[in-house]
């Protein structure tokens, strides 16, 4: 995956999802980070159960790909996938956006 801007459509059979792009794929782990700070609980807690749903779909679609060469589309939809672990950490571990200090990388971010 190359620093290229990141495409805003997803592959075919993920376009439902194109609404989350904006906000949620973010290319590095800081603008995921960053999306999380950013967003209601309401946000977090719909990308999450929307994700969750859908997350094998998306393992088995990119399972071909080999992660250097995961391009366009495609990269979109892995950066998508990634911020379930965004989601995940706010949601299922704290009930907040914020982490406990443990993880204090990314606890400090918001």
């Amino acid at each position: 995956m190359t620093d290229a801007k990141i495409a805003t459509t997803l592959p075919a059979g993920f376009k439902d999802l194109e609404p989350l792009v904006d906000r949620w794929a973010g290319r590095t782990i800081e603008a995921r980070t960053k999306a999380r700070c950013e967003a209601s609980m309401e946000d977090i807690m719909l990308l999450y159960d929307v994700m969750v749903e859908r997350a094998p779909a998306i393992l088995d679609y990119l399972k071909p790909f080999p992660l250097d060469a995961i391009e366009g589309e495609n990269a979109t939809l892995f950066c998508l996938l990634l911020s379930l672990g965004q989601a995940s950490m706010g949601w299922r571990f704290t009930g907040s956006r914020k982490l406990p200090t443990r993880h204090s990388r990314m606890a400090s971010a918001c």
